[in-house]
This record gives structure tokens, sequence and C-alpha cells, in this order.
């Protein structure tokens, strides 16, 4: 036998900004302009650094200014926001195309960078945050496209944040330019250069024609997988959210599940615990917004199914005009400090019998220093609660609720003090109030032709689903006949 052959890795040069920069300035094909508000110019800083940014820059501007800044753009609610975003792209694109469309509009691909900015200050400490986005064409004269992120910066100073958000335009610029015609390699690019845990990119937004074929939601879904944001949020109608914008000032209700689909009893629970929810004095007179969830453990055990099947699960709660979270966090204590963080309104989870016997176990918190004790009190912040729906007890098999569950005895004080806080809130139900069959097995039928499944979801879903064949949908025998006669 001869000698195992060597398996030799390719190794990858990863451009620095500055290599990035010189790339597009001395190309010869992109000109535009760089408008940037807030934490500098760091974006612009980089081209002209590099040399040659006379080959690229048509014009830099920074209306820091709030009344500079709305004589120039408009003026958006806020400053800091998406909508002041699109403003310096619209206004900063039409100039350009109007005053240099003529003169280098058949040799040039014209596009503009923009961001709008709040980054840590003696004023402001905690995390940056704002919005940038570049508009750019594939070709002279070409419909351009649009590519929007909104970024959480997450260093301590504000000269660090500033240089990494620096970078992050870099490679936003450089990113669009190579790889637009792959989306999912502009998001594997955006954070070169960038040590893990400086700045989360936690909404992403492709748009315009040569654009037509993405799907957001499985960019959403991307952004999590690639660790670039730990949740994605969107709408009913697939629209990506930003999670600050979407729950600022609001109280938040989350049910967390596979949804394979979603099921009369998945409503159920959240009725229940939305009209308690509602009844609390602190929710008083605030906008609650009730957010179905999906983690990235869920999907990841169902791997095989890809990208179809997770569609396909947020096609039917879309259906239901439901909104819904994407996120890569499993533990509960994680996505409360997550969700507090957002919003100073309340948070409840909904949750079953059995799940609560997990978040009492011990064992559940084996990753923590504290143990239980310090998962508790990261889980329990201020306004949050668990709506209880009963069910059987895993250990003695019982029908239960989350008062008379059986809990071990090293947990009982931990337990009676969450009740005797109110943080565990039990929801009404009798043990007909169950469901007769799991998910799991709604699933099975769903995908053997057995007739009975849509009684277990709601007739929109049961309609969708047969309509577009969702989730391996096969016709039952009767159907297949009717349809053949």
């Amino acid at each position: 036998m001869g000698k195992p052959r060597e398996v030799v890795k390719k190794i990858t040069h990863i451009l620095t900004p500055d290599e990035k920069a010189k790339e597009i300035n001395f190309s010869g094909k992109y000109y535009g302009t760089f408008a940037e508000i807030g934490a500098g110019q760091e974006v612009a800083r980089w081209f002209f650094q590099a040399g040659g940014a006379a080959g690229t820059v048509a014009k830099s501007i920074s209306a820091y200014d709030m009344t500079f800044s709305n004589a120039i753009y408009g003026t958006a609610h806020r400053f800091v926001s998406r909508e002041r975003l699109r403003e310096m792209l619209d206004h900063e694109y039409s100039l350009l195309i109007e005053r240099l469309g003529q003169e280098r509009g058949d040799r040039s691909r014209f596009f503009v960078f923009a961001n709008t900015v709040s980054a840590r200050s003696h004023k402001v400490a905690g995390d940056g945050k704002g919005w940038m986005g570049i508009r750019f064409q594939t070709k002279p004269n070409g419909t351009p496209g649009n590519i929007v992120l909104h970024v959480r910066l997450k260093d301590d100073t504000n000269a660090e944040q500033m240089e990494v958000l620096g970078i992050l335009g870099v490679n936003l610029i450089h990113a669009a330019f190579r790889h637009w015609r792959k989306p999912e390699a502009i998001l594997h690019h955006l954070m070169d250069g960038v040590r893990p845990g400086r700045v989360e990119v936690d909404m992403v937004d492709f748009r315009g024609p040569i654009f037509a074929e993405v799907d957001n939601r499985l960019m959403s879904l991307k952004m999590v997988h690639l660790q670039l944001t730990p949740v994605a949020l969107f709408s009913a109608s697939g629209a990506n959210l930003e999670a600050e914008d979407c729950f600022y000032g609001k109280s938040i209700l989350l049910l967390r599940g596979h949804y394979r689909p979603i099921t009369n009893f998945h409503l159920t629970m959240m009725n229940k615990a939305s009209a308690m929810f509602r009844k609390d004095p602190a929710n008083a007179g605030k906008e609650i917004v009730e957010v179905n969830e999906i983690t990235m453990r869920n999907l990841v055990r169902h791997r095989k199914a890809g990208a179809e099947d997770f569609l396909d699960r947020v096609d039917c709660l879309g259906a239901l005009k439901k909104t819904v979270l994407v996120t890569g966090i499993f533990r509960f204590h994680r996505l409360a400090h997550y969700l507090t963080q957002r919003t100073k309104g309340s948070v409840g989870f909904v949750i079953g019998v059995p799940l609560l016997s997990k978040i009492l176990d011990l064992n559940f918190y084996s990753d923590l220093s504290g143990g239980i004790l310090e998962g508790m009190g990261r889980l329990f912040l201020p306004g949050v609660k668990l709506f209880v729906h009963p069910g059987y007890d895993s250990v003695t098999g019982a029908y239960v609720t989350g008062h008379t569950l059986s809990v071990p005895k090293a947990c009982r004080d931990i337990y009676q003090f969450l009740l005797q806080q109110g943080k565990i809130v039990d929801l009404a139900g009798t043990e007909k109030d169950l469901p007769v069959c799991s998910s799991s097995e709604i699933l099975r039928n769903i995908r053997g032709g057995r007739s009975g499944w849509e009684v277990n979801v709601p007739a929109g879903v049961a309609a969708l689903i047969r309509r577009r064949r969702l989730f391996g949908y096969r016709a039952q025998k009767g159907d297949r006949a009717r349809k053949s006669a």
C-alpha cells in the first residue's frame, strides 16, 4: 500500500479594510457618495487613507447638526432610524445621478453608502447602535440594489466603536460590489477582521431587482446561524424587523415552539396567557406584542428538512398574522436578558408544566457557576413572569398546574418563593383541554395522507397546508380520487 494521500487545506487570505479600499479605489469601476452621521466618518476615512480615493469618492458629507440634517434630508421622526437612512440614500443617490449621470453614467457604477449611528459618548453609555446601507449599481446605467443593516456596537469605548463601525462599513461596500450575486456570501464577509463580540448585525434587508430572488426570512435565519446576531425578527408579511424598534416601550408575550405546524393548542395557550397578561396592572396602557419564537436548536434538530421546512412553519404563522422570532438563545434566562434590554415593559413567557419542571431542575443550570440561584436571578428580572398551562407531571404522571407541580426537595423553597412573588402564573384549564395528539403525530399524519389531522390545526393553516402541500403533505385517497374525476 502506498502512503496515504496528504490533505492540503487551502488557506484563504482575508483582505484587510485597507486592501479592500485599495481594490475598490484602483478598480476604476465604482464612483459615489459617503454620507455618515454619528461616530465620525470612519468608513470614508478608510478610502481616503488607502490612496486613489479620487477614483471612487465623488463626495463625503457628515451632517451632524439636526437642523442641517433635516434641511438636507427631511424631518425623520428620529435622527438614528431606518427612516433617516432611507432619506439619506434617496437624496444622495438622486443627486449623484442628476449631477454626474450624463458626464460619467456610461462608464461608472454609481453608489451611495450611508449610516446614521449613535455611539458611546460622555453623555450616553452602553452599546452604540444605528443603521447603515448601500445603494449601488452592478453595471453602468443599471437599476440599483439596496442593502440595509441595523448594527449594535458592543465595545467599551467610543474610539473602539468608531473603529469597528469603519471596518464593518468597508466590509459591506466591498462585499456588495464583489458578492451581490450570492447574498449569503455578503453576510459571511461582514465580520472580516472583526473580533467576535464587538458588533451585532441584528437586521438585514435586501431590496431591488438584483435581489428579486432573495428571501429576507432566509437571510434572517442565516444571520442567526452565522452568529451575527442572537435573534432575527420578522413580521407576518416576511419583512425583517429590528427588535428594539419593534419592542421598545411595549410589553412582550412569547410562546416558544417547533410549529411543525402551529396547532390549536398553541393558540389556546397564547390566548389564555394573553388574557391574563393584559389584565396585569403593569401592562395598563401599554401596547403588547405577541411573539412566536423558534430556536435554532429546534431548527437544527430537524436540519434535514432544510430551508423549505423553515419557510413552511413561517408561512403558517404568517397566515395567522403572527410575529416570528428566530433565536440562537436556548436558555430562558438569556432570552429574558435580551428582551429586557430592549424594552422597559413586562415580559411573559408562555410555557407548559413539562418545561416548568425543567426550569426548576438543578441540572438545567450546570453551565452557570451560581447554579440554579444564578439562573433564577437572571431569569426573573423585574417584570418577567412565567404563564404556565396545566399538564401532566413528568414524575408522577398526575395532572397538575404550575402551582401544584412536584419539584425536587432542593428546589422547593425557591419554587414557593416564586409562587408567593407572583412570578409563576397559572393558566386556567382542565384535562380535557390538553391535545389528543402530539405535534409530531400531526406531522406524520400530514405526510402520510391520513385523515383527521385538520381538526388539530387552525382552519386557515389546514387550508394553506393542503393548497401549497406544506410539510410534505400528501392528499388523502378520497381527495386524490375527487381531483382526478
